[in-house]
């Protein structure tokens, strides 16, 4: 059996939302659903109940790091045993997609041969036996003279490894997307595990509907691959976030969720922290207190502060209760931290239980289409721009989508 194959269920006209069937040697899933980071089972408030039949194990690896980690055999072994515990929380019949990151420091540029090394040493090292899926190398403070070449030495060596292997568009410009599109397509002969149904985009800690400028990228290029090999592709976004400026409000569009209106089948929360310095992180703390935590309302499709939702219990959440406790007997903010994001996580995981059936085409309690539904949100107020780009979206796949529904 492949490594995967997708079958579309159903796709709606007025937004480029769809259903899609993944079958894989594990078992099957059906779209829209979130991938867990494997990190964050933490059989607590994630537990293996909780997983959707994805799990993303993300891994952020530095230069120095991957140095250190090809010198001395105890770091090597730690940074096993830390994938291997990985692994070990994460159910056998989950689908496991590995998504490397390699980041260096602001400007940082490697030379050729450091990119050669990096590139062929990432794929020994997350080349895990439970791993299915690897997707090639997305970037952080890396400059990109010599993205291409690291990208093509990481293929290479996956030709020998028997696992699944998937193009990442990182966050860079379009002339590198197009050179990594090149180089991924020139490699198809020589590693039969290379797939052409599975993307994965890096949305840099925002969302398609916020970087629209890739994501519109993405589905022209989808839209032509699914023309060319009559397979639909799936759209895995990682490092997907609702806004990059949480801190300034207390209230904001959960624009992650409108993703999977916009044709991203499947997202991983975001891993990327953005740099603050010493003196500025510690103003921040005193000026943003822990309430400022934001927790999605499913009901408005909106994070909200912890804060507003204490005072206007209308806006509140089920779990609200457990986090004022935690502020209130003074655990640390990491902590409450912590917990707030796998809330959201739980929360996210929930809404795609309703969104499979209504994207599917069985509907969901009154609801038949998903632009009815989340017309029925206080986000499409708010966010007065989501609607016009859903349609954006929309209007520029159609024709070809179209014409790939004759196929299935």
């Amino acid at each position: 059996m492949p490594i995967i194959e997708t079958k579309l269920i159903n796709r709606h006209s007025d937004v480029p939302a769809r259903a899609i069937k993944i079958k894989h040697p594990k078992g099957s899933l059906e779209t829209p659903v979130y991938a867990v980071n494997a990190s964050e089972i933490d059989r607590k408030l994630i537990t293996e109940n909780d997983l959707r039949g994805i799990v993303e194990l993300y891994l952020t690896l530095k230069p120095e790091q991957l140095k250190k980690i090809s010198r001395n055999v105890d770091i090597q072994q730690q940074f096993e045993y830390r994938v291997n515990s990985y692994m070990r929380k994460t159910p056998s019949n989950q689908l496991i997609v590995a998504v490397p990151l390699l980041e260096g420091k602001q400007g940082y540029s490697p030379s050729i041969s450091e990119a050669y090394f990096y590139g062929e040493y990432i794929a020994e090292i997350i080349s895990n036996s439970r791993v299915d899926i690897v997707c090639s190398p997305i970037f952080n403070k890396v400059a990109e003279k010599h993205i291409d070449a690291l990208v093509r030495k990481f293929l290479e060596t996956m030709a020998t490894y028997n696992v699944g292997v998937a193009l990442s568009i990182p966050y860079a410009s379009r002339e590198t997307w197009e050179k990594l599109i090149e180089v991924y397509l020139s490699l198809l002969d020589i590693n039969n595990n290379a797939l052409l149904n599975f993307l994965c985009v890096d949305y840099n800690g925002s969302n398609p509907i916020s970087k629209y400028m890739i994501h519109n990228y993405v589905l022209r290029y989808v839209a032509k691959l699914q023309g060319d090999t009559r397979e639909h592709v799936i759209i895995y976004g990682t490092n997907v976030k609702y806004d990059r400026v949480a801190r300034k409000y207390d209230e904001l569009a959960a624009r992650d969720l409108a993703a999977y209106f916009a044709q991203l089948d499947i997202f991983g929360g975001n891993h990327k922290r953005k740099y603050i310095p010493g003196e500025v992180a510690e103003k921040l703390k005193t000026k943003d207190p822990v309430r400022k935590q934001k927790i999605l309302n499913r009901k408005r499709y909106m994070y909200v502060s912890l804060d507003k939702m204490i005072k206007e219990p209308e806006l509140s959440a089920r779990e609200v209760e457990l986090l004022k406790r935690l502020i209130d007997e003074g655990y640390q903010r990491s902590y409450i931290e912590k917990i707030s994001k796998l809330v959201n996580i739980r929360n996210i995981l929930a809404e795609t239980d309703v969104l499979r059936p209504l994207f599917s085409g069985r509907g969901w309690q009154h609801f038949n289409e998903p632009l009815q539904y989340l017309n029925s949100k206080e986000i499409v107020k708010i966010d007065n721009k989501l609607v016009k780009t859903l349609e954006r979206f929309n209007k520029s796949i159609k024709s070809e989508t179209k014409s790939l529904d004759e196929y299935t």
